[in-house]
């Protein structure tokens, strides 16, 4: 895979985070149940910050781009994975439905595999 499409990649993860974001924000404005227990504000503003990390890999600042894809890694990793399994698991009643539950997650899976792959370089330049 090339960096080029690793990158477009990351993009499409960020695009899939904020409209995941977008429709717990409007199922709460509407009166609804948010569709996972991540508060969608701070989600999408932490999923903002993500795409700045990928400034670096577009100027081709490769050292700098695998250093912040670590962090992404470690943030993501707990707090995108780790916590949604723990929830799943102790209190799934957190989540609007199973559909959530399954997509919530998966997609922070997808992008932290778009993440390890940036951290340990396997991609092309």
């Amino acid at each position: 895979m090339t960096l080029k499409n690793l990158l477009q990649l990351q993009l499409t993860y960020y695009a899939l985070g904020m409209l995941f974001n977008f429709g717990s924000m409007y199922s709460l404005s509407i009166g609804e149940q948010q569709w996972t227990p991540n508060a969608p504000v701070p989600a999408a503003m932490f999923m903002t910050l993500y795409a700045l990390f990928l400034v670096p890999g577009f100027m081709k600042k490769i050292t700098f781009y695998r250093v912040l894809m670590g962090m992404a890694v470690v943030l993501m990793g707990y707090g995108g994975v780790v916590q949604h399994i723990g929830k799943i698991m102790n209190t799934p009643e957190l989540y609007c439905c199973t559909a959530a539950m399954i997509i919530g997650p998966g997609i922070n899976v997808f992008g932290l595999i778009l993440n390890l792959m940036a951290v340990f370089g396997r991609f092309k330049q």
